[in-house]
């Protein structure tokens, strides 16, 4: 089910022509994506190309992809070491009615108003709460440092 699912939705993203993101089979595997996503404006990821793969079980759709950032970002949200976002973004209302489509636009929300709550990254979530002057230039930083050229 899960092959001939994601192509129907492979179609329905390019008719959407989003202009802040592109995603495709990597190395023409149907069960992993890639997705380069631009940084939203006004926010500390401005500027930033993030690329993110996202991994299809066969039991797609009735389970969430599994969603890494290849771009290293500072995030409460994302481990820094893995790139592992937390899994209650996705997964907590996840259900076979939504697809690739939502998990895009959910990163794009998350880039776009970081959160503390239920952070993978505690200290980064402490410095979003009690600095966010210091959070913000912190991930500008690692947005040049490490997103400034598609990884």
């Amino acid at each position: 089910m899960s092959a001939k699912r994601l192509n129907k939705e492979l179609s329905q993203i390019a008719k959407a022509e989003l202009d802040w993101a592109t995603i495709a089979p990597h190395n023409d595997n149907m069960l992993h994506w890639r997705a380069q996503m631009q940084g939203p404006l006004e926010s500390p990821y401005a500027g930033g190309i993030f690329v993110i793969d996202f991994m299809f079980e066969a039991q797609y759709p009735f389970k969430a992809p599994k969603i890494n950032f290849v771009t290293k970002i500072y995030h409460p949200n994302v481990k820094t070491d893995t790139g592992e976002i937390c899994a209650d973004v996705i997964n907590a209302n996840w259900g076979p009615t939504l697809n690739v489509l939502h998990c895009l636009k959910t990163l794009q929300s998350m880039l776009s108003a970081p959160n503390a709550d239920s952070p993978v990254e505690e200290e980064i979530a402490s410095q979003l709460r009690d600095n966010p002057a210091a959070f913000e230039a912190t991930a500008k930083e690692w947005v040049q440092a490490h997103a400034s050229g598609g990884d």
